[in-house]
């Protein structure tokens, strides 16, 4: 005898589904609403708490979590050590499942309902036995849908139980179900904090800010948030603020220097996301957010020479972000050049307070365990009347996915130079290129409308540092539309070039590598910043 396992919030049709079952010799156990529509229609059931041995307690909170019931939905049935443990444990087997959920979508659209009314049916029970069904679907068919009973009785009726393709396609319906159940609880509890926060805060612009990060981001991330008022936004004119700690952790902190504005804590925040894709000993100088010099050595010193030979006009001002431990000599280097902030994971004694004699320096911090939180980032933008948002890119990307469509391959040692080239260009703002030689950058072009633009802009400042591009790496971070670009590059020695592929033009492209023997790499991944 096949056993089903009944518990509905909508009992459309339910009466005649059971009793069809039934019909087909099927067993039926239920739960407290159903089980009394069940028994007032004259039809046997047996009730969950007679299967479990342990009474519904603490209102109906708990009732279908025990092992008798998701042992009989989980068991593999040809797994002898399974049924082993099921029998000596007096588990019944559940070949059916029909469920549907508290009403809690209703609920939250009832003007009426209360916080305490949301939270009393958030269903748990429900979702738990829909997904252990679904997961074992092989052998459980799980029912979630009124539309769905016809066609499920059908099928036992005429062979005896249902098909594998329809235990799996109800099983993806379920999940299905459960994730925008899970959103709609989701979405609640960022709408209720939101309006928490609006309770206490009367500020209509962090106000804005909380319910779009509140609608952005799980609620289980907003676990504090501490709102600062800052002296002004990028210009002075511009009224602004930080909200901070969407997570436990303090992943930065202050050391020495004025208090950080708006465009400071941007800086850090695109110096932290470079620095995170670098394992050697690397050092990143930026200015307004854009890299102006990235290299990675065996040592800081020799690291921030490299970079700053890229460019050495820019740095003045700027910002320095390294992946070690900073020591002294390292100070008495970057002290050539006027640095605004320095940030680090960590500081000698003698570094510090030679930094700090600087009163105009910011000094930064950083945790190191936590930098990989910054790619559960989420971007928020305003946009015409609304918002955007998106994931961080801060992609780790597959080297096994890339592809090498040119004749010449790159060596071990090339490809590294590859992937160190394809890091910088990440983080560069579209359209970007960078030209590199040793794990050092030694030209950029930054966000111009044309690439063929950007490519000469980066020759350009090549030249006027007069750092040789010959037997270089090109990394670009979105495709080549024409050939142009490639030729452009062959003039100036480049042998190598990385980019994502994927132009129309890619055949034309090839061709022209393949005829100056240049090697390049198809990513098949690009990465825009606008």
């Amino acid at each position: 005898m096949k056993t089903a396992l009944i518990s509905t919030s909508n009992k459309t049709g339910i009466v005649d589904l059971v009793k069809k079952l039934v019909k087909m010799n099927f067993r039926i156990i239920s739960t407290g609403g159903t089980y009394e529509l069940l028994k007032k229609n004259h039809i046997k059931a047996k009730k969950i708490d007679k299967v479990t041995n342990f009474p519904e307690i603490m209102d109906g909170r708990v009732k279908t979590l025990h092992p008798k019931i998701h042992g009989g939905l989980l068991c593999i049935r040809n797994n002898e050590v399974h049924q082993s443990q099921a029998e000596k444990h007096k588990i019944k087997m559940i070949d059916l499942v029909v469920i549907n959920l508290y009403p809690f979508e209703k609920t939250i659209n009832d003007p009426k309902s209360s916080w305490a009314d949301v939270l009393e049916n958030i269903d748990i029970g429900g979702p738990a036995m829909i997904r252990s069904s679904a997961k074992n679907y092989q052998y459980v068919t799980v029912i979630i849908d009124p539309n769905d009973y016809e066609k499920v009785v059908s099928e036992i009726e005429i062979e005896g139980e249902t098909r594998l393709e329809t235990r799996l396609e109800l099983a993806q319906k379920a999940f299905n179900h459960t994730y925008h159940y899970d959103l709609l609880i989701a979405d609640a509890f960022n709408n209720y904090i939101y309006s928490q926060k609006r309770a206490l805060h009367s500020n209509e612009a962090i106000d804005k800010c909380i319910i779009s990060i509140s609608k952005t981001l799980h609620d289980e991330e907003i676990k504090k948030t501490s709102k600062k008022m800052l002296r002004y936004g990028e210009n002075p004119h511009q009224p602004a603020f930080y909200i901070e700690n969407l997570c436990n952790e303090e992943i930065i902190s202050q050391l020495h220097g004025k208090e950080l504005s708006y465009n400071n804590l941007l800086d850090i925040d695109a110096a932290l996301k470079t620095i995170l894709k670098f394992s050697d000993p690397t050092v990143v100088i930026l200015k307004h957010t854009n890299p102006c010099g990235i290299a990675s050595a065996n040592d800081l010193s020799t690291a921030y020479e490299k970079a700053f030979c890229t460019d050495t006009i820019s740095p003045y001002g700027g910002i320095v972000v390294v992946n070690n431990i900073i020591d002294i000599d390292f100070v008495k280097t970057i002290n050539k050049v006027f640095t605004e902030i320095v940030i680090s994971p960590g500081y000698t004694e003698a570094a510090l307070n030679l930094l700090i004699k600087k009163t105009d320096r910011r000094i930064i911090k950083y945790e190191k365990e936590y930098l990989p939180l910054l790619k559960k980032n989420i971007e928020i933008h305003s946009c015409i009347n609304g918002y955007l948002s998106q994931v961080s890119d801060l992609y780790e990307d597959n080297l096994n996915e890339w592809v090498y469509p040119t004749i010449n391959k790159p060596t071990k040692s090339e490809l590294s130079e590859l992937t160190f080239a394809w890091q910088v260009v990440k983080m560069l703002k579209s359209n970007a290129v960078c030209f590199t030689k040793n794990k050092q950058t030694i030209g950029m072009g930054i966000g111009q409308t044309s690439r063929i633009d950007s490519i000469n802009i980066a020759i350009n400042r090549a030249s006027k540092m007069k750092l040789d591009l010959q037997n270089s790496v090109c990394a670009s971070d979105g495709f080549f539309p024409f050939r142009d670009s490639i030729d452009r590059l062959n003039e100036i020695g480049v042998k190598y070039v990385i980019q994502p592929g994927g132009s129309k033009s890619d055949p034309e492209v090839i061709k022209a590598c393949e005829e100056y023997g240049i090697v390049m790499v198809f990513t098949h991944r690009r990465h825009f910043r606008h």
